[in-house]
């Protein structure tokens, strides 16, 4: 036995111990992971991911907290990352219906982009998803 040891905790056979992780680290990285997944998909105008994505990440933060005092570090950025991804989805979100409501000729653009890209108008097509009748598959690539 070395005599320098001391009953020290941290020193096993001469090589330190690791130090254990703290509890509810795996929450908090895969809370991280969604926060950032959140900020991402809400940068490419996907709607729900986003939600989806910053809500998950939210709830993981909190539950990687387990009986501790405070949130580790990773978790406290999961949270903001999941709030911003949040935030600005709901914010595109609203600016896409406050833009649509105020220039109503800006959907009626859109539908007609659909119309000639699809072959068909956007209501018919969701008649037909309703009927249970064939989609065709008629995509115009020029």
């Amino acid at each position: 036995m070395n005599p320098y040891q001391n009953n020290n905790p941290y020193v096993n056979n001469g090589y330190p111990q690791r130090r254990p992780k703290a509890n509810g680290d795996g929450l908090a990285t895969a809370g991280m992971v969604l926060g950032i997944l959140s900020i991402v998909t809400a940068m490419t105008f996907t709607i729900y991911p986003a939600f989806v994505f910053g809500s998950i990440a939210i709830v993981l933060a909190l539950l990687s907290k387990g009986h501790a005092p405070k949130l580790v570090s990773k978790a406290k950025i999961s949270i903001i990352c999941a709030t911003a991804g949040i935030l600005f989805n709901g914010s595109v979100c609203v600016t896409t219906v406050q833009a649509v409501r105020e220039h109503p000729e800006l959907l009626d653009e859109a539908l007609d982009n659909f119309e000639k890209q699809y072959g068909v108008s956007y209501g018919e097509l969701m008649n037909m998803m309703l009927n249970g009748e064939e989609v065709p598959v008629n995509v115009n690539i020029e």
